[in-house]
């Protein structure tokens, strides 16, 4: 690479790779806990700390990830032949988690959870080294923004897709039998993911493709640039309190409108309102990000959320436009988040590098997957167990109480949450021109290994 622009063909085959990741991802994360309960007849609790427990091992699996990829020297790259190599394996993972087993009790348990730990290795496996590539294609901060702008264009518009046709291809394709069903969804996802992923190894690049370039840093000078990067560490703790916000609303909310407001069929044009909203959102929070900064637009991001909650507290869910508008107004705040998160965290490495002469894009990518799939994992596992708590049992009429706690969960808890990241992420001091300045220094400290 001679300059840090990169081609638009580039840009687009690296978004196509979130959508393939996000056919996956969000479908598991909107739908699968529904799966196990509504379609498996797992119990909340039991179906929750499946999901929680697949999450904290495909969490622990990626630090393990970014520091096998960080030290993998191929002609292709360090992170390219992953994405290349384990698209299929990733996709039959995928599948097999909806494949019909008649088992009961505890051996379809056992399987439930075996097969999704299996999946998310896989995803690990592919999902690291593909977020790695950001650092990896340029160390020009606004370009950088440009292509976390591409990626959540393409898992925004996946995101929509999957909230609003999941259900429907289920019942499309199951007639009437929802465990076939979700089967062949299954099925037709991983085949169009293993297409995207395909395109992404063909039209991404790393800024070597020397096998034997540079010394490979050892674990302890690894850990010490993980130490002493405040930047990532203040975005970790960000990113915990927002996911555990998301999945607090995003789960509960197709429950809350099967059982309160009695329109199960409102779960999937709810859920893609929000994201229709986000991805909208990606061009103007980009807009104002550059003649600001990322921290700023994270700021504003959360204050929209924040608002967004207080109005579903001050008007509970109803069916009617105020509904669908307040879902839309919360997925533009999100917006904000997923576009400045994704564009923050490359520039961290540099930051590490500075402060530590280490310089590894796969660690980094690695700890921040790490805190984002725990903190889901442990909210899905507590969601379920609140869920029992409050008297909640699948494919029954709830009780009063029980719906009244179920819109506090909704509410209440991402409210709580937001807060406390908004009071982190407050101190985050990377700018464009602070990253300038580092990339600067780190060109005349360590000119073969830096990216243009």
């Amino acid at each position: 690479m001679s300059t840090g622009r990169l081609p638009l063909s580039t840009k687009l085959g690296f978004g196509a790779g979130d959508v393939a990741n996000n056919l996956f991802f969000t479908t598991a994360s909107l739908y699968l806990l529904y799966y196990y309960t509504e379609v498996l007849g797992l119990s909340p609790a039991v179906g929750g700390w499946i999901f929680a427990g697949a999450l904290v091992w495909d969490a622990i699996s990626d630090p393990i990830m970014g520091y096998l990829a960080s030290r993998t020297r191929t002609r292709w790259g360090r992170y390219r032949p992953y994405i290349l190599f384990g698209a299929v394996p990733l996709a039959a993972s995928w599948v097999l988690m909806f494949v019909p087993t008649g088992l009961e009790g505890w051996a379809l348990i056992l399987f439930a959870l075996a097969a999704h730990m299996l999946f998310r290795t896989l995803y690990t496996v592919v999902g690291m080294p593909y977020l790695s590539l950001t650092a990896a294609m340029t160390a020009d901060s606004s370009e950088r923004g440009t292509l976390a702008a591409y990626r959540m264009v393409g898992a925004t518009a996946c995101g929509l897709f999957v909230a609003f046709s999941t259900l429907k291809l289920a019942e499309a394709f199951g007639g009437g039998d929802p465990m076939h069903g979700f089967l062949v969804t299954a099925v037709l996802y991983g085949t169009i993911a293993t297409a995207l992923l395909f395109w992404t190894f063909a039209a991404s690049f790393e800024r070597t493709e020397d096998p034997n370039e540079g010394p490979l840093p050892d674990r302890r000078a690894m850990l010490a640039m993980l130490r002493d990067n405040r930047p990532l560490q203040l975005i970790a703790l960000w990113l915990l309190c927002n996911s555990m916000a998301g999945t607090l609303f995003g789960k509960t909310l197709p429950y809350v409108l099967k059982y309160d407001l009695v329109r199960a069929d409102l779960s999937g044009p709810g859920l893609a309102a929000r994201t229709a909203a986000a991805m909208v959102s990606i061009p103007v929070w980009a807009f104002v990000a550059k003649r600001t900064s990322k921290r700023t637009i994270t700021l504003a991001g959360a204050g929209v959320g924040i608002s967004g909650y207080f109005l579903l507290i001050i008007h509970p869910p109803a069916v009617e436009p105020l509904l669908f508008a307040n879902l839309a107004w919360l997925g533009f705040g999100a917006g904000a988040g997923y576009l400045a998160f994704w564009s923050m965290v490359p520039d961290t490495v540099e930051y590490g590098q500075f402060r530590s002469g280490v310089r590894a894009e796969g660690v980094v990518f690695g700890v921040i997957a790490f805190v984002q799939k725990a903190a889901l994992g442990v909210s899905v596992g507590i969601l379920g167990e609140l869920l029992s708590l409050i008297g909640f049992v699948p494919n029954t009429v709830q009780s009063a109480s029980t719906l009244s706690n179920m819109r506090l969960l909704l509410t209440v808890g991402p409210i709580v949450m937001l807060v406390l990241g908004t009071a982190t992420i407050a101190f985050y001091v990377i700018d464009a021109r602070l990253h300038g300045r580092l990339v600067r220094v780190l060109r005349r400290r360590h000119p073969t290994e830096m990216p243009a």
